[in-house]
């Protein structure tokens, strides 16, 4: 946990935005704009990525690294923020991720290059898992790189707002290491869907689901997996807030999986919606994505599909989807 508190975080931005403004007018004085006698804007080429940033002297490069060693604590304060806050999610999470390695390389006169992971498919089969690929591909002139920062400083601004949005914790309501807030389950995931002895394919489908997590180093559990004391409902509502990923099939249209369902909304929680092909949709929940499946490999497919982009990650084998 980073030691910036978040209502500090907009005021090292701020002072860091003034004093990049200093830094790229110096990298603008040092760095050669010209090649072969050309100006550069009318000379296009793939820069290398050291090629501005080798021409600046010692100082001004110390003066980046500065700034870099200022921003990366705020940052990352303001990542963990971003996960635990009711307005933002994984996405927003990605995204300042995405946008701190830009400004870093922005302030280094170089160009951050992100591709997400992608899945490749067949008409409908999944071949395979493109991994997610980052690198610094090239060089930016002084101009382009504060162009850079500042277009990426303006992302991280966008979410800061959003986390500041939300209601300050009272006293009363501080997480203390005993809290339910403070149990958070990394790598777990929490099924939510209709459960009846005498319909064994659910279970089946149930397999299905746990496979597709486990792939991705998730734990996938559903209310008949864990042992529990007292009502059974109290047990569940925990797993739903302590989860880091929710799992609901609306197969059957069952009230209890909507209660739950509901229950995870109001606690700001994504929940991953599916339904087997012809299962309609109680109006509470039309509005959301829901896809459907048509069989139990469909089924893992399109999960897999949707975990490579939660998770920003491939499936350690992709042999058992």
């Amino acid at each position: 946990m980073s030691a910036i508190a978040v209502n500090d975080i907009r005021g090292v931005i701020r002072e860091a935005a003034k004093a990049a403004e200093g830094y790229f007018a110096q990298t603008g004085i040092h760095a050669k704009l010209l090649e072969d006698g050309v100006p550069f804007l009318s000379y296009r080429k793939h820069w290398e990525p050291n090629h501005f940033w080798d021409q600046l002297p010692q100082e001004v490069q110390e003066t980046a690294n500065a700034l870099i060693a200022q921003l990366l604590p705020a940052c990352a304060a303001l990542a963990e923020a971003t996960r635990t806050s009711p307005l933002t999610g994984s996405e927003d999470v990605h995204d300042v991720k995405v946008a701190t390695k830009a400004i870093r390389a922005a302030l280094r006169l170089r160009r951050y290059s992100y591709r997400e992971p992608d899945v490749i498919h067949d008409e409908g089969t999944v071949l395979g898992f493109r991994a997610a690929e980052q690198f610094e591909s090239s060089g930016l002139s002084p101009d382009e790189a504060e162009d850079e920062f500042f277009s990426q400083l303006s992302k991280l601004n966008a979410v800061l707002k959003l986390v500041e949005a939300a209601p300050p914790a009272s006293g009363h309501e501080s997480i203390s290491p005993g809290s339910e807030a403070a149990k958070y389950r990394a790598s777990t995931a929490f099924i939510m869907m209709w459960m009846d002895p005498a319909h064994p394919e659910l279970t089946d489908v149930a397999d299905a689901v746990r496979t597709a997590f486990r792939s991705f180093g998730i734990r996938a559990v559903r209310a008949d997996d864990i042992e529990h004391e007292g009502l059974i409902s109290e047990r569940v509502l925990n797993e739903i807030r302590t989860a880091e990923f929710l799992f609901a099939d609306l197969t059957g249209t069952r009230p209890n999986v909507y209660y739950e369902v509901g229950f995870a909304h109001a606690l700001g929680k994504r929940v991953i919606l599916f339904r087997k092909a012809g299962t309609g949709i109680h109006f509470d929940l039309a509005g959301y994505n829901c896809p459907e499946y048509d069989n139990l490999r469909d089924l893992k497919e399109k999960l897999s599909k949707r975990l490579v982009s939660l998770t920003n990650r491939n499936p350690n084998d992709p042999t058992e989807i």
